[in-house]
């Protein structure tokens, strides 16, 4: 949400409170000495009066306040609400509703990254390199002696006589701008070049060296130690000032020890005055842009670098490769001002240029052509957006589904309908579905739209091609999509139970194959098939049931073919049983593991089988235990009757312990 305030009544607030409570002597001092109470007690009583804000502009103004005394009170009156915590200078809700601040408050939604769009900070382009301290621009002493170097005061100079004999001389510049060697009158090289100095110097040398004047010796002169000299950074400069710097400092090196220009310092026209005359301007452009330091010349003491308030600034945002705020000379257009923000970026949207202007009454919106930014002078503060291009394709259609080559197409001239676009794709498959393929299209006013055709006529020359729009997306449904998945499912006394795909042609012999064949058990002489009814609106039946009784080995009973859906049930035989075990311990003449012969074997029948009960057995002490849980039984009157209820059927896991 943003608030738009109609106007701010705060300042009027501060105010009058300040000539109610201190109307005697209107200063900073008395607004410290106050009391929290004082204050409040004047905050309390203008919330109860109705005065007009022409009324506390004359009541503050015929008092003497001052914008200093309205930050102190503001401070003071943010500290008592919030109980002395730190403030951010913004009041609370509570106290804006009270003062009438916010008389018209118009929320706005707002997209997210819109709101951080606009609360981007942009740089001034080329400031980082001055706050950079890894960046050094101290000149290097460590190369050969420039040609031009012009000497003077302290400098030091190093004199070698090479040839038949060697003599080094180290001479320093005197205040006076000479030099002396040994016993010869002083040599004036103040302002001289390195050039000039070595020729007097050794013109002077050959009153003491013979060899110099036929040639049989020869003279070196280097600059050694340099001195130091004093320039001044001026103007709107980080840090103005005065610095000692080296000799072979240039202006780049002096631009850096003083940080640099100003938030509104000029980065293209940067003098440099000697003498009272400007004898060079300094633009940053070609350094930043090209690694070109044009201008960068070296400066001599005394020598003052001017920087001036930038002229002409512009900010560039948007889809550039480079977004800042950018200095423009007098007959630099827009389109010097892309370039130096490296040029559009690859979504940068350029027929259409917004440039936001500042006129002497209100805003001004220019729009510029993009192939035209010559024509467009920039004036001292524009804002120029460059928005991006539309998140869609111009010429492309997709196609999808039952083809050999699905994905995205460019319309162009040898793509332009829908059975060109299938030819491009490399055809359709053999399962398409060609009575119904859509296009799902967007309509001028982008509602969307659906086109169904049946390709058949057009293959047939019944109906017309269908010429494509950009955006369409064409889907080839596939035979199989448009039914059900076909499937048969085979239980009972097999491998494997379960679904199988359905193919053309199966048989029942197939699917118990697929099933890993019968189990121990299984009878093939009566196997059931359930299959779904299918148009037939009379019959009261939605399944029907068909009974197999065949031999698979009978080439004629394996051609029973399945339908899709089958259900096919194969029985076990009726007498057919795994082997259960029961055991039996203890006081019997053959104790151990017995497998149940009938399903009506009792008590008495697995006793006897274990060739009866011997002379120790205890029978009233006998355990049954089924289920691993022991069961109360009459041993004695179950074996004396096989009808007696005790006499139990056996079932599989029982298990019988007789003691002696």
């Amino acid at each position: 949400m943003i608030l738009r305030l109609r106007k701010p009544f705060l300042l009027l607030f501060l105010l009058i409170i300040s000539v109610e409570v201190f109307s005697q002597q209107p200063s900073g001092e008395d607004i410290d000495n106050a009391t929290d109470a004082q204050v409040m007690q004047f905050y309390e009583q203008l919330k109860q009066r109705g005065l007009s804000d022409a009324e506390i502009e004359q009541a503050a103004l015929a008092n003497g306040y001052t914008s200093e005394d309205v930050a102190k009170l503001r401070l003071r009156i943010e500290r008592i609400e919030t109980g002395g915590k730190q403030s951010d200078g913004a009041l609370n809700s509570t106290k804006r509703s009270q003062i009438g601040e916010i008389a018209e408050v118009t929320p706005i939604e707002v997209d997210e990254e819109e709101a951080i769009d606009k609360n981007k900070k942009l740089t001034v382009f080329g400031s980082e390199i001055f706050n950079n301290k890894s960046l050094n621009f101290q000149p290097n002493l460590r190369i050969p002696t420039p040609s031009d170097y012009i000497l003077g005061p302290d400098d030091e100079l190093k004199v070698d006589i090479t040839g038949f004999a060697y003599q080094h001389y180290d001479l320093e510049v005197s205040p006076e701008g000479t030099v002396r060697i040994e016993s010869l009158s002083p040599i004036y090289v103040n302002g001289l070049t390195i050039s000039q100095a070595k020729a007097k110097i050794v013109d002077r040398l050959k009153t003491l060296f013979g060899g110099l004047r036929n040639g049989g010796l020869s003279v070196d002169v280097t600059l050694g130690n340099v001195r130091s000299i004093r320039i001044a950074v001026l103007g709107e400069a980080t840090n103005p000032g005065t610095y000692n710097v080296s000799s072979l400092s240039t202006v780049l090196n002096a631009l850096y020890a003083a940080g640099g220009p100003s938030k509104i310092g000029s980065f293209r026209n940067i003098s440099v005055v000697r003498a009272d005359k400007t004898i060079k301007v300094f633009d940053l452009y070609p350094l930043l842009i090209s690694g070109i330091a044009e201008g960068n010349i070296r400066l001599q003491d005394q020598d003052v670098i001017f920087i001036p308030v930038a002229e002409k600034r512009i900010e560039l945002s948007g889809e550039l490769r480079r977004e800042g705020i950018y200095e423009l000379k007098s007959s630099e257009t827009l389109n010097d001002g892309i370039k130096y923000a490296g040029g559009f970026s690859e979504q940068a949207f350029t027929e259409n240029i917004n440039i936001t202007r500042t006129t002497s009454k209100e805003k001004k919106l220019i729009t510029a052509n993009g192939n035209k930014l010559d024509e467009y002078a920039i004036q001292n503060g524009d804002k120029v957006v460059i928005g991006a291009i539309l998140d869609r394709f111009e010429n492309m259609v997709e196609i999808d589904g039952a083809i050999f080559r699905p994905g995205e197409y460019a319309i162009d001239e040898n793509l332009s309908t829908l059975s060109q676009l299938i030819a491009k794709s490399e055809g359709l498959r053999e399962d398409a579905y060609l009575e119904r393929i859509i296009i799902f299209r967007e309509n001028d006013n982008l509602d969307p739209q659906l086109i169904s055709v049946n390709y058949n006529h057009i293959i047939a020359g019944k109906t017309a091609d269908v010429p494509l729009k950009r955006n369409d997306k064409i889907v080839v449904k596939s035979i199989l999509e448009l039914r059900e998945v076909r499937s048969v499912e085979i239980l009972g006394a097999v491998n494997e139970p379960g679904v199988y795909d359905y193919s053309q042609n199966m048989t029942v012999k197939d699917l118990i194959a697929l099933a890993s064949g019968f189990n121990e058990g299984a009878t093939s002489k009566r196997i059931e098939i359930a299959r779904r009814l299918y148009n037939d609106e009379t019959s009261k039946n939605s399944v029907e049931i068909i009974n197999l009784n065949y031999d698979l080995k009978n080439s004629e009973d394996n051609n029973v073919i399945l339908y899709p859906f089958d259900k096919v049930f194969i029985r076990s035989l009726p007498n057919y049983q795994e082997q259960e075990m029961v055991k039996i311990t203890g006081e019997v003449n053959y104790p151990g593991l017995y497998a149940i012969k009938l399903r009506e074997d009792r008590l008495s029948d697995l006793i006897e089988r274990a060739g009866g009960l011997r002379e120790e057995a205890y029978l009233s002490g006998a355990r049954y235990y089924r289920d691993g849980k022991l069961v109360a039984l009459d041993f004695k009157k179950a074996l004396d009757s096989n009808k007696d209820l005790g006499n139990l059927i056996l079932s599989k896991g029982d298990s019988i312990h007789i003691p002696k």
